[in-house]
């Protein structure tokens, strides 16, 4: 009985004094820095809305500042949000940010310039899938047929219907819900087949290969070049491959694939010294992301230079200057 008490007396003091540094790093704090952060990412059960959890995770535990990812309507959205200010971070597939930045597409014709990135979060990959009873096994299995397409606002229901056409495709319908009610509408034989442009594994392919047999299939990069007009809206589009055995419906072979980078993204106006330690604190701490999700395994600094569609925050480029790495023209913001 002493040692139960013991043990709780320890456990209480070390909540305390762990409570007690958040609560001095808190104060110690700029006034300019923002006391609660929104991380807006995607849909329940999408990899982006987990991965925003591991981030708000690194800003709580090694900044002391509350922190929160929710759940949005999905890529397109986010980068509304950030320009908006509405949330404090957003995450976004490098398509939706160079859309919304040179106004095309969606963003019809209204420039969205007041975002910057800040670090890479995962390449994101084009993934389809469907009950193997249905007898879809690729994208050509899936004329006349109802196709899942994520929430309206994310990237994949801009995409898709503007590839499947152009390969002579013709779904019968295209939906919009939640990554998990279209799961559930697979499941229950009221769509056909699901896709998405989303981190790899992904975990609605796990659930529901865990209670049914699953055909998972992609798009390749000699497909994707015969929609031509898309080659040259999209030209940081590349192609990789879902190893085998990712899933049980590709267990003795490799799918290849399209992959987008997606990165995180916030207001030009927010302070820069508490940006630079937000990019610092992520790059300093991936086995957090590591931990949340596997599609954090590729995360590298390099990837945001690279890759980025936009240009980055001040702050971020101040850590990526200290790393020592160069940053582009194009990358360097006029203010």
């Amino acid at each position: 009985m002493k040692n139960l008490i013991k043990e709780s007396l320890r456990i209480s003091l070390l909540t305390v004094i762990a409570i007690s540094f958040i609560w001095d790093i808190s104060l110690a704090q700029p006034k300019d820095w923002p006391r609660n952060v929104t991380i807006s990412t995607g849909s329940l059960g999408g990899v982006a809305y987990i991965h925003g959890g591991g981030v708000a995770r690194i800003i709580y535990e090694k900044m002391g500042i509350s922190a929160t990812a929710v759940t949005s309507g999905g890529s397109v959205h986010n980068v509304k949000l950030a320009n908006l200010k509405e949330s404090t971070f957003g995450s976004s597939h490098a398509a939706s940010a160079y859309d919304g930045w040179n106004g095309l597409d969606w963003a019809k014709g209204t420039k969205f310039q007041d975002i910057r990135a800040l670090f890479h979060q995962y390449d994101t990959f084009i993934q389809l899938y469907s009950l193997k009873k249905s007898g879809i096994k690729t994208i050509y299995d899936l004329n006349g047929k109802g196709l899942g397409v994520g929430p309206l606002g994310g990237f994949p229901h801009i995409f898709f219907p503007q590839v499947l056409p152009g390969l002579g495709i013709k779904p019968s319908r295209y939906l919009n819900a939640s990554i998990s009610d279209l799961d559930t509408q697979l499941r229950d034989g009221l769509i056909d087949a699901n896709a998405n442009i989303t981190g790899m594994p992904w975990v609605m392919i796990k659930e529901t290969e865990s209670v049914h047999d699953v055909n998972v299939f992609g798009i390749t990069k000699k497909e994707f070049q015969k929609v031509e007009k898309l080659i040259e809206r999209y030209p940081f589009v590349g192609s990789r491959i879902i190893p085998r055995g990712t899933y049980k419906g590709n267990r003795d072979s490799d799918i290849e694939t399209l992959t987008i980078g997606s990165f995180y993204y916030t207001h030009k106006d927010t302070p820069e010294d508490f940006v630079y330690e937000v990019v610092k604190k992520v790059n300093e701490n991936v086995d957090i992301l590591i931990a949340t999700t596997p599609a954090a395994k590729g995360e590298k600094p390099e990837s945001v230079v690279e890759y980025s569609p936009i240009p980055l925050h001040p702050g971020a480029i101040k850590y990526y200057r200290e790393r020592g790495m160069k940053i582009p023209d194009r990358l360097v913001p006029a203010r």
